[in-house]
């Protein structure tokens, strides 16, 4: 028995050894950006090569697939209200909490995703918005998939989430590049840059990298403001809306 062991051992080694074994190295143009008052949004390159594991290019009868992903580290909560219409006015009647939410998502791959592998890889991998594993909240029951569409159209019109399939290019047998846009409402925190290369319907290889947006100047103070003083926050703004409203009248009247 101990014979045999070491014989499918010893086959298994040679075997892997055999194997070509590849390397997917990856990079960003930058990777953070600060979030101003004049931020208008900006665009981030993603950038890589496939190669052996010897360091030589792939063969050109070897080709590869990359799927581009970039996506919030957090997760958020998101609650889908759905409106009725009773009588003459419309009210809030049925809604579905949700966990998991990204609050942005962008995917970029060389072709179509159902060419490039099945519905069950791309699933496991969470490729494609309608494949974001968007769960029922605790506490909370699934919903009727229009709930879920509902919050996939509001992020994409948010332009939070986008996906561009064909938007990745080689530019050689093994370098590829594509372009991230980020719009001037991308969410602060951590964003998680995924990169995958795919052959024959299956990941060979995968790098990751983190690209970081903060806020700075008034932005953030205003943000820290708001996230550990709520109640006074809240306060705040109802008084400068009322002042702002109370100085509005007065120069209306003065024309007047």
């Amino acid at each position: 028995m101990r014979a045999i062991r070491a014989a499918l051992v010893l086959v298994t080694a040679l075997s892997v050894g055999f194997a070509r074994a590849e390397d997917l190295a990856a990079g960003i143009s930058r990777d953070k950006i600060e979030i101003t008052s004049s931020f208008t949004g900006t665009d981030v390159v993603v950038f890589g090569a496939i190669e052996t594991d010897e360091g030589t290019a792939l063969p050109a009868t070897e080709v590869r697939d990359v799927v581009v992903v970039i996506r919030s580290d957090k997760p958020y909560f998101v609650t889908v209200r759905k409106k009725e219409r009773v009588g003459p006015i419309w009210m809030n009647r049925e809604e579905r909490s949700f966990a998991g939410v990204p609050g942005f998502y962008f995917l970029s791959s060389t072709r179509p995703l159902r060419e490039i592998a099945a519905a069950d890889v791309l699933d496991q991998f969470e490729l494609g918005l309608d494949r974001i594993a968007l769960g029922p909240a605790p506490g909370s029951v699934g919903g009727p998939r229009a709930f879920r569409e509902a919050i996939l159209r509001t992020k994409i019109g948010q332009d939070v989430y986008a996906q561009h399939e064909g938007a990745v290019s080689f530019l050689s047998g093994s370098l590829f590049r594509t372009t991230v846009a980020l719009p001037p409402n991308v969410p602060a925190g951590n964003l998680k840059v995924i990169v995958y290369s795919f052959s024959q319907g299956q990941v060979t290889s995968s790098s990751s990298m983190t690209l970081f947006i903060d806020k700075t100047g008034i932005e953030r103070r205003l943000s820290d403001f708001a996230r550990y003083e709520p109640t006074l926050y809240g306060i705040v703004a109802v008084l400068l809306s009322a002042l702002a409203g109370f100085l509005a009248s007065l120069a209306f009247r003065q024309r007047l």
